[in-house]
C-alpha cells in the first residue's frame, strides 16, 4: 500500500513538474509572439509607403498612356486639313475644268478617266466625298474641346475646306445636271406618224378620246405630245450625283451640330401666283425668277440647273412651235391668195393652230415635268441612294427643301405655260378687247363676229386640254407625300404648304376659264352689235346676211366643247346664265342667246329695208327674214337634210344639230309669219281674176264670133289689169335673190299657187273668146306657160 502511495506521488511530482515547465514554456512563447508582432508592425511601417508609390506609379502609367492615345488622335484630328484638302482641291479643279468646257462650248472627253491632264475620275469624287465626312467628324472633334488653345484656328481651317468641298460638289452639280440636256425625247413614233402624236387638224372629240386614253395610262401620260420622258444621265453621272447628295444631304452641306440652328431659307411664297410680267415676255409671274435658297447649297444647285434647263426645253419648243405655225400660215396665204379668201378665214385658222399648239405646249410641258420628276427620284431624293427605313430618318427642314428645290425646278415650266396659254389669249385671240361698234358709213368693226367666234373656240379648245391634263399636271407637280415621310414625332396635324407649282397649276386653270368666258362675252357682244346697214349687213338683194352665216359658224365651233364650257359656266357668272355651280346652264343655254340675239340683229336689219325708198322695201324685208331663218333651220335645225354649202368657206367647224323644241317654234314662226306677209304682195293679182257672169257677155250682131264693146272692155279690163300688175310686182322680186335651192323651188310654188292656178282656170276659160277685135295677142301674152317660165327665173339674180 505504501508502495502503491509514493507510485502516486511521484507521478504527481511528475505532473506538477510537466506543469510548471508547460507554464515556463508558454510564458516563453507569449514573449516571442509579443516580439514578432512587434517586428511585424516594424515591417509594416517600412513596407506601406512603396505600396502607394506603386499605385501612384500604375496610375501615372495609365495617364500617360491615355495621353498619348489623345495627342495622336488630336494629331490625327489637326492634320486632317493636310490630308483632306488635297482631294477637295483635285474635286475642285475637275469641276472647274469641266464648267469651262461647257462654256467654251466643248463636250467633255469621253470617259475622261487619265492619270494626267487633270480630268476628273469617278474614284476622285469619292475620295472627295470621303473626305468631306473626315472633315465634319474633326469638326465635331474640336467643337468638344473648345478649351483648347489651337481650337480656333483648327475651327477656321475645317470650315474653309469644308465650304471648298461644298463649292466643289455644287458646281459639279450644276455642271452634270446642265449638260444632260432636257429631259425628254422626240418620239420614234413621230417619223411614222403612229403612236400617240396628235394630227394637226385632229378634232375636239379625237382630241379627248387621245387624252383621255392617255391619262389612263401612266407610261402614255408620260409621252402624251411629240415627245416622252427620258433620262438624260448616263450612269457614271447619276453615280457621282448619287454620291453628292448622299454625302451633303441631310445636315452633311453644314458643320457642326445643326439641332437647334434655323436655317436662313427664302422660299417663294406659293399664295402670290398674280401676272406680273408682260404677256409674251416668257414668264408670267416673277415669283419663279426669284433665287432659290434652301440653306442646303447643293438643292440650290440643283433648282437652278435644272430651272434653266426645264424652261429652254419648254422655251425651245414653244419657238419650235411658233416658228411652224408661221411657216404653215404663210403658206396658206399663197395658196389662197388668188381664191377669194377672206382675211378673217386667214385669221381664224392662225388662231386656230395658235390655240392647237398653246394645248400641244401644255402636253409638252407635262412630259417635261414628267422627265424632271424622273431626275430628281434618280439623284436627288433621299431615296435614291437610301434605303426606306433610313430615308424616314430625313430631317423635316431637309425635306421642305427637297419639295422646295423640285418646285423651283418645274414651276418654271408651268410658269411658261401659264405665258403661253395667256399671250394666245390676249395676243392671238385679243381676248382682252371687246367687241367695237361699226364706222358710221356702216363697214366693218375691226373685230367681227367670225373673229371673236374664232377667239371663242380657240379658249373652249385651249380650256378643254386645261381641263383634262391640269390635276395631271399638278400631280407631277406635287411631293406633299414626301412630308408624309417625315421623322417621327413630326406634327401629323401640320397643314402642307402649297407649292409655287402647284399654285401655278390651279392659275392655269383658274386664268383660263376666266379669259374664255371673255371670249364667250365678247362673242355675244359682237353679234349684238352688228352693224344693221352696209351692204355685208344688209345685203341689197335681202340675201342672207354675213351675220347668220357669222353665228352658224360661231355655233359649229364652239359646240364640240360641251365640257369646257360647262367649266366657265359652273365657276363664273356670265349675262346669259347667272348661275354657277351645278345649277348653271349647258351649252344649248348660250347657244340659244346666241340665236336670240342673232334674230334682234335680223329684225332691225328688216326694219331698215322698210325705211329704203322703192316699191320693193317691205318685200325686202320679208324676204330677208325668210332668207336667214330658213337659213338657220337647214343649218342647225334637228330635222333638216344635209345644208346646202354656199361654197365660199364661210361654214367651218363640227356639224351640229339644235335639238331643243325652242328652236323649231322661235324660228319656225317667224319664217312663217314672214313667209306669209311676202306672198300677200301677189294677193293682189287675184282681184283681177274675178268670173264675168253670163249675163253680162253679150256678142256683135248676135254671133258667138265677138264680144260686144261693153262686154269686151270687162274682160280687156281684166287682162290688162293682171298684165300690168304681174309685170310690175315681176320687176320688182325679179332682182331679190334666194341662194338656197330648196328655199327658191319652195316659194316659186307658194308664189304661184297665190295666183297661179286660179289664173290658168281664167285663162283657159276667157282665151277662147274672141274680146278684142284687133290687139288679142297683147291682152293673152301671157299665158300659163309663160308665167310657169317666168316663175321659174324668180328669186335668181345673182
Amino acid at each position: 500500500m505504501v508502495v502503491a502511495v509514493t507510485e502516486s506521488q511521484r507521478r504527481i511530482d511528475e505532473l506538477s513538474a510537466a506543469l510548471a515547465r508547460m507554464q515556463d514554456t508558454t510564458a516563453e512563447a507569449g514573449r516571442t509572439c509579443d516580439s514578432l508582432t512587434r517586428r511585424a508592425r516594424h515591417l509594416d511601417s517600412l513596407t506601406s509607403p512603396a505600396s502607394e508609390t506603386s499605385a501612384l506609379l500604375t496610375q501615372s502609367s495609365n495617364n500617360l498612356g491615355a495621353t498619348l492615345l489623345i495627342m495622336k488622335d488630336a494629331r490625327e484630328k489637326f492634320d486632317t486639313v493636310q490630308d483632306c484638302e488635297p482631294a477637295i482641291q483635285r474635286l475642285l479643279r475637275g469641276a472647274q475644268e469641266a464648267t469651262e468646257q461647257r462654256a467654251a462650248g466643248n463636250k467633255p472627253p469621253p470617259g475622261g478617266e487619265t492619270d494626267t491632264g487633270g480630268n476628273l475620275t469617278e474614284q476622285d469624287v469619292y475620295a472627295a466625298a470621303d473626305s468631306m465626312e473626315i472633315v465634319r467628324d474633326a469638326y465635331g472633334y474640336f467643337l468638344e474641346r473648345k478649351h483648347w488653345r489651337s481650337t480656333p484656328s483648327a475651327l477656321g481651317g475645317l470650315e474653309r475646306v469644308h465650304q471648298l468641298g461644298v463649292d466643289a460638289m455644287c458646281l459639279l452639280v450644276t455642271h452634270h445636271l446642265s449638260v444632260a440636256g432636257p429631259a425628254v425625247r422626240i418620239k420614234r413614233a413621230v417619223k411614222g406618224k403612229g403612236g400617240n402624236v396628235p394630227g394637226k387638224n385632229e378634232t375636239a372629240a379625237d382630241t379627248r378620246i387621245r387624252l383621255s386614253q392617255a391619262l389612263q395610262n401612266r407610261d402614255l401620260m408620260k409621252s402624251v405630245g411629240e415627245y416622252e420622258e427620258y433620262l438624260p444621265l448616263d450612269t457614271r453621272p447619276v453615280r457621282e450625283l448619287r454620291a453628292i447628295f448622299e454625302c451633303l444631304g441631310g445636315d452633311g452641306s453644314q458643320l457642326g451640330f445643326s439641332d437647334g440652328i434655323v436655317r436662313q431659307r427664302v422660299f417663294p411664297a406659293p399664295s402670290k401666283v398674280v401676272r406680273t410680267e408682260k404677256v409674251g415676255s416668257g414668264g408670267y409671274c416673277n415669283v419663279v425668277k426669284q433665287p432659290l435658297k434652301t440653306g442646303f447649297n447643293h438643292l440650290d444647285s440643283y433648282g437652278e440647273a435644272r430651272k434653266a434647263v426645264g424652261f429652254a426645253s419648254i422655251d425651245g419648243y414653244y419657238r419650235h412651235v411658233k416658228a411652224e405655225r408661221k411657216k404653215a400660215f404663210m403658206r396658206y396665204r399663197s395658196s389662197v391668195s388668188g381664191g377669194g379668201a377672206t382675211g378673217d378665214a386667214a385669221g381664224h385658222n392662225e388662231v386656230d393652230a395658235a390655240a392647237r399648239d398653246a394645248v400641244r405646249c401644255l402636253e409638252h410641258s407635262m412630259v417635261v415635268v414628267a422627265g424632271e420628276k424622273s431626275i430628281y427620284r434618280c439623284v436627288v431624293s433621299p431615296t435614291s441612294s437610301h434605303s426606306s427605313e433610313s430615308a424616314k430618318d430625313v430631317k423635316p427642314e431637309y425635306r421642305e427643301a427637297l419639295i422646295a428645290s423640285y418646285s423651283h425646278v418645274v414651276s418654271v415650266v408651268v410658269d411658261r405655260c401659264m405665258d403661253i396659254i395667256e399671250t394666245v389669249f390676249l395676243k392671238d385671240a385679243n381676248a382682252g378687247g371687246h367687241a367695237t361698234q361699226a364706222a358710221e358709213d356702216g363697214s366693218t368693226p375691226p373685230e367681227s363676229i367670225r373673229t371673236r367666234a374664232s377667239a371663242a373656240a380657240a379658249g373652249l379648245r385651249i380650256l378643254d386640254g386645261v381641263r383634262m391634263l391640269g390635276p395631271s399636271l399638278a400631280k407631277l407637280c406635287d411631293l406633299s407625300h414626301e412630308r408624309q415621310k417625315g421623322a417621327r414625332g413630326a406634327r401629323d396635324d401640320a397643314e402642307p404648304n402649297t407649292s409655287v407649282a402647284g399654285n401655278l397649276c390651279i392659275a392655269i386653270h383658274r386664268t383660263t376659264v376666266k379669259n374664255t368666258a371673255r371670249t364667250l362675252e365678247n362673242l355675244a357682244k359682237a353679234i349684238q352689235s352688228d352693224p344693221l346697214d352696209g351692204e355685208k349687213h344688209r345685203p341689197r338683194d335681202a340675201r342672207v346676211a354675213a351675220v347668220s352665216s357669222d353665228v352658224v359658224r360661231a355655233i359649229r365651233l364652239i359646240s364640240p366643247f360641251v365640257s369646257a364650257y360647262k367649266s366657265v359656266t359652273k365657276r363664273r357668272a356670265l349675262p346669259w346664265d347667272p348661275n354657277i355651280g351645278e345649277e348653271a346652264g349647258d351649252m344649248d343655254s348660250f347657244v340659244r342667246f346666241l340665236i336670240m340675239r342673232l334674230l334682234n340683229s335680223l329684225q332691225g336689219k328688216a326694219l331698215n329695208y322698210t325705211r329704203d325708198p322703192g316699191l320693193d322695201s317691205v318685200a325686202k324685208s320679208n324676204l330677208f327674214m325668210m332668207n336667214n331663218t330658213f337659213y338657220l333651220m337647214e343649218q342647225l335645225g334637228s330635222n333638216s337634210e344635209t345644208p346646202y354649202n354656199f361654197g365660199d368657206g364661210e361654214i367651218d367647224g363640227e356639224l351640229y344639230r339644235i335639238e331643243s323644241p325652242w328652236f323649231k317654234e322661235k324660228v319656225g314662226k317667224i319664217f312663217e309669219s314672214e313667209k306669209n306677209k311676202y306672198l300677200a304682195h301677189w294677193e293682189g293679182l287675184n282681184r283681177h281674176l274675178t268670173s264675168v257672169d253670163k249675163s253680162e257677155l253679150t256678142f256683135q250682131g248676135g254671133s258667138n264670133q265677138l264680144l260686144s264693146l261693153e262686154s269686151g272692155r270687162l274682160l280687156k279690163s281684166r287682162f290688162s289689169g293682171f298684165i300690168e300688175d304681174f309685170e310690175k310686182t315681176y320687176s320688182v322680186h325679179k332682182v331679190l335673190t334666194v341662194i338656197d335651192p330648196k328655199l327658191r323651188v319652195m316659194l316659186q310654188k307658194d308664189v304661184s299657187d297665190v295666183f297661179y292656178p286660179r289664173y290658168r282656170r281664167f285663162y283657159e276659160k276667157y282665151s277662147k273668146i274672141q274680146f278684142s277685135k284687133k290687139n288679142m295677142d297683147q291682152y293673152l301674152k301671157l299665158n300659163p306657160n309663160r308665167i310657169e317660165a317666168l316663175m321659174g327665173e324668180l328669186f335668181t339674180a345673182q
